[in-house]
């Protein structure tokens, strides 16, 4: 339990952490003053002015804030026009920045993170010719499981046929009518064993139940630089794609809430420290994105007030942004209430029967995921 708390704040820290700093750093390129820069919430416990600048710790490590110089909107009934130094006083474009700042530096984190665990592991192989026939995963109720072979079981002959690569066992699977012979390679000795036709499920007549095992190449610091870039493209299409998909096909999103959160890291933290380190990436791409989402109260949603100043010239009413602000948080407390009810059912009511024939892996590259055999 310990274990997870530390864990939990581990995660979380950097995360917070550089998208406040993105805030920061947005404040002093353009001129506005800092009055604090916290991580946490809560009781203070420690801080120190330096400048302008009152920088806490306090009690509760999850979150934190950057408060800038005078209100986000200056009152139109005001009396005086906003001080050069505040907020309100900027150019749309420079109030623009600063806002989303916070979820560009989270993505560039992401991409950092990424790109340095592409660098020490490397990429996985594509080509499925390039890979050996080798066993990565096992899925329960499937043939591979009642055969027990087991990861790094190299599978040499499919019914008499040769299996060079993953492409030839993909292919002579594809092939299988009746009961499959399948010889295979564990620590030097060869054994010989058959899956009955009867082990395989009528919806899937070819599949084994197993993942490759995946080979990692080296790449150069520039090529996984530019791949770590790749990844944060990749993982934000993929879940725009899936949201959008959600809607199109009327189904309710999959959505992590607190609780599911808090699981993953549990997970993961016991798992490996590449999975560990590889979730912080995810988790703070995720944050970026999030808080990019058009929502009053979001980043996101002020940074579209922002853009409409630029266009109209003016700012909204302040009728019509309170208006706004209570509708985003209506929208928040619906979306961690739906994703907690989702996390609770997810994780503590899983359905006895579920079988999932492929297990996913939290390596760099959504590649890998592409010659599960099927």
């Amino acid at each position: 339990m310990l274990l997870s708390i530390v864990a939990v704040i581990i995660v979380l820290s950097p995360i917070v952490i550089i998208h406040e700093f993105g805030h920061y750093i947005a404040c002093h390129l353009t001129g506005i003053r800092v009055n604090e820069f916290s991580f946490g919430f809560g009781k203070i416990l420690w801080h120190k002015k330096v400048g302008d600048t009152d920088y806490q710790i306090r009690a509760i490590p999850f979150g934190g804030f950057v408060e800038p110089a005078g209100p986000m909107f200056h009152p139109q009934n005001a009396t005086e026009p906003p001080k050069p130094y505040e907020f309100a006083a900027k150019k749309w474009y420079a109030k623009f920045f600063m806002v989303i700042n916070g979820a560009l530096f989270n993505y560039v984190l992401a991409a950092l993170i990424f790109g340095v665990l592409i660098y020490l592991k490397g990429m996985p192989e594509t080509d499925p010719v390039k890979l050996p026939a080798a066993v990565g995963t096992v899925a329960e109720g499937y043939p591979a499981a009642k055969l027990n072979l087991k990861e790094g079981d190299v599978i040499r002959q499919i019914n008499g046929r040769e299996i060079a690569n993953w492409k030839d066992l993909t292919l002579a699977m594809a092939e299988r009518k009746g009961d499959v012979k399948l010889t295979y390679e564990r620590d030097g000795q060869t054994q010989t064993v058959t899956a009955r036709a009867a082990d395989f499920k009528a919806d899937a007549p070819t599949v084994l139940g197993i993942t490759v095992n995946p080979v990692f190449k080296p790449v150069s610091w520039w090529k996984a630089a530019g791949l770590g870039v790749y990844q944060c493209y990749y993982w934000t299409k993929f879940s725009l794609a899936s949201l959008a998909q959600s809607f199109t096909q009327k189904k309710a999103p999959e959505l992590a809430g607190p609780i599911g959160i808090v699981n993953i890291i549990h997970q993961s933290v016991h798992r490996s420290l590449f999975d560990f380190v590889f979730l912080i990436a995810m988790l703070s791409l995720a944050v970026g994105m999030f808080n990019l989402f058009p929502i009053p109260i979001l980043d996101g949603g002020y940074a579209l007030v922002f853009l409409w100043e630029g266009l109209t010239q003016k700012l909204p009413t302040e009728k019509m942004l309170n208006r706004a602000a209570n509708v985003g948080l209506y929208i928040l407390l619906l979306l961690v209430v739906y994703a907690s009810y989702s996390d609770i059912k997810r994780i503590f009511f899983k359905p006895k029967a579920a079988v999932t024939a492929t297990q996913t892996q939290s390596d760099p590259s959504p590649a890998e995921a592409e010659h599960v055999q099927d």
